[in-house]
Order: C-alpha cells, then sequence, then structure tokens
C-alpha cells in the first residue's frame, strides 16, 4: 500500500499509481481525494493512455442524481446479464462522488454509497478484478476511515490532489519564446510517434495541444495563434488514432476543424486557409470512416474536394495543387468503396490516376511523381478486382509493380522503396491467386517475402518490419494452403503467429496488434482444420475469438469489431460441428447472427445532414 497524505505535487502522485498499475494484475483499490476536475480529468487522461496501450479503456462513472448514485455505483462495479456480457474486466474504473460538494442529498449520498461498498468489501476483492478508483471531495478525506473502514483497510493508495494553478496566464508571457518551445515539443510529438512510442507520443501531443490553448488564452483568437492550436489538435488526433481510441481522435479533429473553419470565417478564401480547412476535413473523414460512419465520412470527404477544386480554379494547376486534389479523390473513392458504390469509387480513382499521370508529365519522373502514380494505380486495381474485373486489375497492378521496380533502380534498396514494391507484388499475387494463376501468384509472393526479410536484416525488428513480413508469410500460406502443400503453409502460418506475438510482447495490446494475431490465428486454425486437426484448429479459433471480443470490448461496436468477432463465432462454430459439439456450435453461430444484425446501417446516420463538423 502507499499513501500520499499531505498534497503532493502531480507528476510524483502519477508516477506512484504508474508503478502500482504496472505491478499489479487485478483489483486494486485507490482513493482520490480532490475538487479540482482539471487536475483529475488529466490523472484519468494518464490512466486511459496508459491501460489504452493494452487495450483496456478507462471506464467513467459519475451519478448524475443523488437518490441514484449507490445502485449506478454498484452496477458498475458488479455488471450483470447484457452489461455483463461483453464487459472488460481488467478496463480500470473511475468512480467519481464529487458531485455536488456541501450538497446535503448528496453528502447522504456519498456516505450510503461508501457504507454499500464497505459491505461488499470481499466480493470486490474476489468479483472485481480490476483497478477501481474512487474520487471524493478533499473536505471527506478524515472520515472516510470511520464511514467505511473495511475499504480503508483494503486500500491500495491514498492521494490528494493538487490545485491547478496554470490553467490560464495569469501574468504576460513571452508569447515567441512560449511559442518556440511549443514547437519543439510538437517535433518530440511526433518523433515519438513515428518511432512507435505512442503512450509518450500522446502525453508529449497532449501538452502540446495545453501550451497552445495558454498561448492563445494570452494573444487572443490571431490567426496564428487559432492555426498552431488546429494544427496540434490534428497531430493529437494522429495519435490518438493510432492508438485505437476513435473518439479521442474523432473530438480532437472536430475541435481543430471548428477553429480552421472560424479562421476562414476572419481571413476569407485565402489558399493557406482552404488548404488548412480541406486537412481538416479529410482527417475528419479518415476517423468517421474507420468508425464506420460512412455518410458522415463522404460529406467530410466531399466538402474537402471541393475546396481543393476551388483552389485548382484559383491558382491552376501547380504540383502541390494536383497533388492535393488527386488524394482528395482518393479518399472519397475509398469511402465509396467501402460503402459497396463501385462504380463511384471507379470514377473518383479514375480522376485521381488522371492527375497522378499529370503530374509525371510536368514533373518527369521524379521519385513522388512515380510514388503518387503507383498508388492511384494500385487504388485503382483494387476497385477493379473488387468488382470482379481481373484483368484490369492485374493490368493495374502490373504498371504499378513497374513503377516500383523503376524507383528501385533509380534510388536503391532504400527501405521504403523495398517495402513499396514487396506491397504492389502482394497486390499482384492476389489478382493472380484469384483469377486461378497460382503458380504467378506463388512466385509475387515469395519475392515479395524475401523483400521483407530483406527489410527485416536491414532495419531490424521494428514493428513494421515485422508486421510486414507477418503479412507477407500469410499470403504465401494462404497460396500454399490453397494447392494442397498443408506442411508449407502450416510452417508459413505458424512464422507469422510468432511474429505477431512478438509484436504484443514488445508493443503490448494496442488494437492493431489484437487484430492481426486474432487474424493470424484464424489462419493458423484454417489450416489445422484442413489438415484434420480439430482440437488444434478449435484452440486457435478460442484463442481468435477472446481476441475478438477484447477488442469489441475496447473499440466498442464499430463494424470492423462486429464483422471480426462474427468471423471468429463461425469459424468456431464451424469446427465444434464437425467435432460433434452440435450446442455449442449453434449457441455461435446464433451469437454471430445477432452481430450480423447489428451491422444494419443506421436510420439515424442516414437521415444526418448538415455542415460537417457542426
Amino acid at each position: 500500500m502507499s499513501e500520499n497524505p499531505g498534497r503532493a505535487d502531480f507528476e510524483s502522485i502519477w508516477s506512484e499509481i504508474k508503478l502500482l498499475l504496472d505491478w499489479n494484475q487485478g483489483f486494486g483499490f485507490y482513493l482520490v481525494f480532490g475538487d479540482d476536475h482539471r487536475v483529475s480529468r488529466r490523472l484519468q487522461q494518464r490512466i486511459e493512455d496508459a491501460t489504452r496501450l493494452r487495450s483496456h479503456l478507462l471506464q467513467r462513472v459519475r451519478p448524475e442524481a443523488p437518490e441514484a448514485a449507490v445502485d449506478v455505483v454498484l452496477k458498475a462495479a458488479f455488471p450483470d446479464g447484457d452489461d455483463c456480457r461483453f464487459h472488460d474486466w481488467r478496463a480500470p474504473l473511475w468512480i467519481d462522488l464529487t458531485t455536488g460538494p456541501g450538497d446535503q442529498a448528496w453528502e447522504t449520498a456519498r456516505q450510503q454509497t461508501l457504507a454499500a461498498l464497505n459491505r461488499r468489501r470481499s466480493a470486490l476483492e474476489k468479483g472485481c478484478p480490476r483497478p477501481l478508483f474512487l474520487q471524493l471531495p478533499e473536505a471527506m478525506a478524515p472520515a472516510v476511515v470511520t464511514w467505511a473502514p473495511d475499504l480503508w483497510s483494503i486500500r491500495q493508495f491514498v492521494a490528494v490532489l493538487p490545485h491547478d494553478e496554470m490553467t490560464t496566464p495569469t501574468k504576460m508571457i513571452d508569447a515567441e519564446g512560449f511559442r518556440e518551445e511549443a514547437v519543439e515539443s510538437a517535433l518530440k510529438a511526433e518523433r515519438f510517434h513515428q518511432d512507435g512510442a505512442l503512450l509518450a507520443a500522446l502525453e508529449t501531443a497532449r501538452e502540446v495541444v495545453e501550451r497552445f490553448r495558454v498561448l492563445r488564452a494570452s494573444v487572443g483568437d490571431t490567426p496564428r495563434a487559432l492555426r498552431d492550436l488546429s494544427v496540434s489538435l490534428n497531430k493529437l488526433g494522429d495519435v490518438e488514432r493510432d492508438a485505437g481510441c476513435l473518439p479521442a481522435a474523432d473530438a480532437a479533429y472536430r475541435e481543430s476543424l471548428k477553429l480552421s473553419r472560424q479562421i476562414r470565417a476572419s481571413l476569407g478564401d485565402m489558399p493557406q486557409v482552404l488548404r488548412d480547412l480541406s486537412i481538416s476535413l479529410d482527417r475528419l473523414g479518415d476517423v468517421d470512416c474507420e468508425a464506420g460512419h460512412l455518410r458522415v465520412a463522404d460529406a467530410a470527404y466531399r466538402e474537402s474536394l471541393e475546396l481543393r477544386r476551388q483552389l485548382r480554379a484559383s491558382l491552376g494547376d501547380l504540383p502541390q495543387v494536383l497533388r492535393d486534389l488527386s488524394v482528395s479523390l482518393e479518399k472519397l473513392g475509398d469511402v465509396e468503396r467501402e460503402a459497396g458504390h463501385l462504380p463511384a469509387a471507379s470514377a473518383a480513382y479514375r480522376e485521381s490516376l488522371e492527375l497522378s499521370r499529370q503530374l509525371r508529365e510536368n514533373w518527369g519522373d521524379v521519385p513522388q511523381a512515380l510514388r503518387d502514380l503507383s498508388i492511384s494505380l494500385d487504388r485503382l486495381g483494387d476497385v477493379e478486382r473488387e468488382a470482379g474485373h481481373l484483368p484490369a486489375a492485374t493490368e493495374a497492378y502490373r504498371e504499378s509493380l513497374d513503377l516500383r521496380r523503376q524507383l528501385r533502380a533509380s534510388l536503391g534498396d532504400t527501405p521504403q522503396v523495398l517495402r513499396d514494391l514487396s506491397i504492389s507484388l502482394d497486390r499482384l499475387g492476389d489478382v493472380e491467386r484469384e483469377a486461378g494463376y497460382l503458380p504467378a501468384a506463388t512466385t509475387a509472393y515469395r519475392e515479395s517475402l524475401d523483400l521483407s526479410r530483406q527489410i527485416r536484416a536491414r532495419q531490424g525488428d521494428t514493428p513494421q518490419a515485422l508486421r510486414d513480413l507477418s503479412i507477407s508469410l500469410d499470403a504465401l500460406g494462404g497460396v500454399e494452403l490453397e494447392v494442397g502443400q498443408l506442411p508449407a503453409a502450416t510452417a508459413a502460418y505458424r512464422e507469422s503467429l510468432e511474429l505477431r506475438r512478438q509484436l504484443r510482447a514488445s508493443l503490448g495490446d494496442t488494437p492493431q496488434v489484437l487484430r492481426d494475431l486474432s487474424v493470424s490465428l484464424d489462419r493458423l486454425g484454417d489450416v489445422e482444420r484442413e489438415a484434420g486437426h480439430l482440437s488444434a484448429a478449435r484452440a486457435a479459433y478460442r484463442e481468435s475469438l477472446e481476441l475478438s471480443r477484447q477488442l469489441r470490448a475496447s473499440l466498442g461496436d464499430t463494424p470492423q469489431a462486429l464483422r471480426d468477432l462474427s468471423i471468429s463465432l463461425d469459424k468456431l462454430g464451424a469446427v465444434e460441428a464437425e467435432i460433434g459439439n452440435l450446442a455449442a456450435a449453434e449457441s455461435a453461430r446464433r451469437e454471430s447472427r445477432e452481430l450480423v444484425a447489428l451491422l444494419e446501417p443506421d436510420p439515424a446516420e442516414q437521415a444526418s445532414s448538415g455542415e460537417v463538423g457542426n
């Protein structure tokens, strides 16, 4: 047990809590006294950041009415029924009982809630296997030991939070010097992000946003202050999105978009203003697309595209203007494709491709022009393949591959060049395999795998190198399975699975890591089932299913989470049926059908309209 009887500084409190969270797996009771909600929110955010990277999002509970406080708190601590079914038992629980300080009804509610938890001390220790934080008004600190002695006896940490002395500047600051420090911190956050250190990137990016908020409060709503804050929010949203917290990313992007609109209202349709607004819309569209809100994403991308067309009309066919317009068209094509509107997606991709060809004609065979053209060809190939036009897809992929080989010849074996070439080979292998040309697909996959091994040998076991190698092994395993080479397929899938486990050990339970691991387990289960090893297949499918449930508990009912969970249940149900466990098979299939029903379009979202971001 750790004590913090006096008022320690915030960082000291957080350091002790972080150590306890790292050391202790399971139940822990943390008492937090404090009335400054800015400070408590900061602490909650730190806890959420630390556990989010293991895919456990902090659950916050704050009763809205004093008469309901006991029931709300007990339901959160001991969920049952549907609340329990997809409950993430390892996610920290933060109970905020600071509402109405001095109000007699709330004082009584706090005492009753403490008494109720006190009576259930043993149940908490046995049936609540996660950290539980209880925040109370500071004035209650001396009385808790009297009102809840059993609860007090199992406390793991007690903290009295400090007050926030620097929420807004109380005196004049050196604006230029303050801004330079914020910009330097922003560069540090970007380096953390690029290196895959998401926790450090989150903390630093959040500090950068707060610095620019302080600067805005000091100098007012100048265009530069607003733009600095908008850019920092976009960067924060990028890290939140990569960490798998789409609601936080969405909130950051929406605030950034609001600031971009404010700047436009102030300065008018200046080129930089329009481009910034377009970037904010693209980012919001990205996170909405990932969350399955396709209509909202479509609206954001279309507004962004109109701004890019407006810039072209005013500035002409400058390289940056054409490239921005091409990117906007690709994003619109992506969301149309995701929505199943293949002709619309194809039209957007074709216009983007024409712009990429125009850029190549204007610039010549510079690396950026060749790479952009290759990406446009890949996008068009993807939608042609999805539409069943395999010859057209093959043609696009082959032209893209030729460009990647040309880049390798001119730039040498840089990691980016090798990775791009490997991805092109995988795409060509996919379409060859789908067309039934399995030897050609195998040749493409083997060359891609050789490049992935070469990248790993040069760069070491970086997360990107390991994941790319795993993807190449999965592709090769798939075609080996299709031609009946079960030992070769099994070897490829097992090596891929080991890489995914290695990534989990180094990166923790991020959503991407968990999903990749689940997919690898499904593939290994497939080949074990094909070989007649039904028990081994069931074991792989069961582990994959647990990961899919963990992802749903962490991310919520996103379309991807629901689809993945449904697939895992279908696979497990099929092997249970083959083994003869018909009841278990039917249970899995029934739950899968329920998930498929949840994937039906939301009428409320379909009816949504209005300006994006408002």
